[in-house]
């Protein structure tokens, strides 16, 4: 494979964005950064400065920086390959009330695009949405689970394009953070309308490492999920989460939302999902110049396969 299928480098345009990301979350300098990811201050460097990294060191310190790897190195597409029956199952999924849908795959798999889709299918029937990446919290949002859920529920707001109001909901001397949490979802957020509330978790990954807020956080959204058992309000709350490895944490297993509702898994592109975005992109191949695109960028990994495509494309290349 050629080296500029299996590295990835932020597009100039996206570098002063990057490197004040490092000071936003919390890294005074490149090197403790570099240590705590536990790559070297050089590959961080290169990064920060639009050089050629490694695909999964790209993807691992854009994600600690709460980065859009794909909108950082230059590549958005709008073009959308179904994986039948993934999306079907989805679509009827996020039409039962306080439904939760459990997205899991590794990174650039497709799991945002897919989230984008059922968010689009969400609001053919006026439904409500939300999307937060977690990744985006910093390292102090972790702080504790207090500190966590108030960030939590004032970026649900802000996505709605709703009003702070956590100061409204929330008394620390009198009610845990669960229940402050819960009372600013159902009170606020899911009452301000009677159509449902999609709310989409991207990054969940994210919470895995931070012990001290994951039990909370999870358990919380369990919760939640089944409270539209018991109390109509909630059963306008479907949830979607997506993460990239397993959920590794101490969870109870009545407390766990990984263990309910739809779970998916998404594969790679077959050969003919291939051929069909070859076609998207306006170019005809035959079954061998696929299988070598896919031999080449070492399978059907989404991103992999259209940044190949694009590659050979405006370079003029043939496979």
């Amino acid at each position: 494979m050629s080296r500029s299928l299996r590295s990835l480098k932020v597009d100039p345009n996206y570098i002063p964005q990057v490197k004040s990301a490092v000071k936003e979350k919390g890294y005074p300098r490149q090197q403790d950064f570099a240590d705590e990811l536990g790559m070297s201050l050089s590959t961080v460097s290169t990064y920060l400065n639009g050089g050629p990294v490694d695909y999964l060191n790209f993807v691992e310190i854009s994600q600690r920086l709460g980065l859009d790897g794909k909108v950082i190195s230059g590549f958005v597409s709008s073009i959308y390959i179904e994986r039948p029956p993934i999306e079907s199952l989805c679509y009827q999924e996020i039409l039962k009330p306080g439904s939760l849908i459990r997205i899991k795959a590794p990174n650039f798999m497709g799991k945002t695009s897919l989230m984008a889709w059922i968010r689009d299918r969400a609001r053919e029937h006026n439904y409500r949405t939300a999307y937060l990446n977690l990744h985006s919290a910093g390292k102090t949002d972790f702080t504790n689970p207090n500190h966590f859920l108030r960030w939590f529920c004032l970026n649900v707001s802000n996505s709605m394009e709703l009003d702070n109001r956590i100061t409204d909901y929330w008394d620390e001397q009198m009610y845990s953070s669960k229940v402050n949490s819960t009372d600013y979802f159902q009170e606020y957020l899911l009452a301000q309308a009677n159509t449902p509330l999609l709310l989409c978790l991207d990054g969940v990954e994210r919470v895995f490492l931070c012990l001290e807020v994951a039990p909370t956080f999870f358990e919380l959204l369990r919760y939640w999920h089944e409270l539209a058992r018991s109390n109509p309000i909630w059963e306008r709350l479907r949830l979607v989460v997506a993460h990239s490895r397993e959920a590794y944490i101490p969870l109870n297993i009545d407390k766990s939302p990984f263990n309910v509702g739809l779970p998916i898994e998404l594969p790679e592109f077959t050969s003919q999902q291939v051929q069909e975005l070859i076609q998207r992109h306006g170019l005809s191949w035959t079954c061998e110049q696929v299988q070598r695109l896919m031999d080449m960028v070492g399978g059907g990994c989404p991103y992999r396969i259209e940044q190949a495509i694009l590659n050979l494309k405006n370079n003029s290349i043939r496979v």
